[in-house]
C-alpha cells in the first residue's frame, strides 16, 4: 500500500465517520480531518510521480 493510498484511506473513514455524527461540530471536525487526508494524499501522488520522472531521466543518462 502507497503513501496515497493510506491517506485515501483514512479520508474515507473520517467521511464516514462524519456521516454518523450527530452533532454538527463533530461532523465538521471529520469532514475537515478527510479533506486533510485528501491533500495529504495529492501531496504522496505528486511525489511518486516526481520520483518516476527523476528515475525515468536518470535512466536515460545511463
Amino acid at each position: 500500500m502507497s503513501a496515497a493510498d493510506f491517506y485515501h484511506q483514512n479520508a474515507a473513514s473520517e467521511r464516514l465517520a462524519a456521516s454518523k455524527a450527530d452533532l454538527p461540530n463533530r461532523r465538521r471536525q471529520h469532514e475537515q480531518s478527510a479533506e486533510r487526508w485528501e491533500q495529504m494524499a495529492r501531496a504522496a501522488e505528486e511525489t511518486e510521480r516526481r520520483t518516476l520522472i527523476n528515475e525515468a531521466q536518470k535512466r536515460a543518462f545511463r
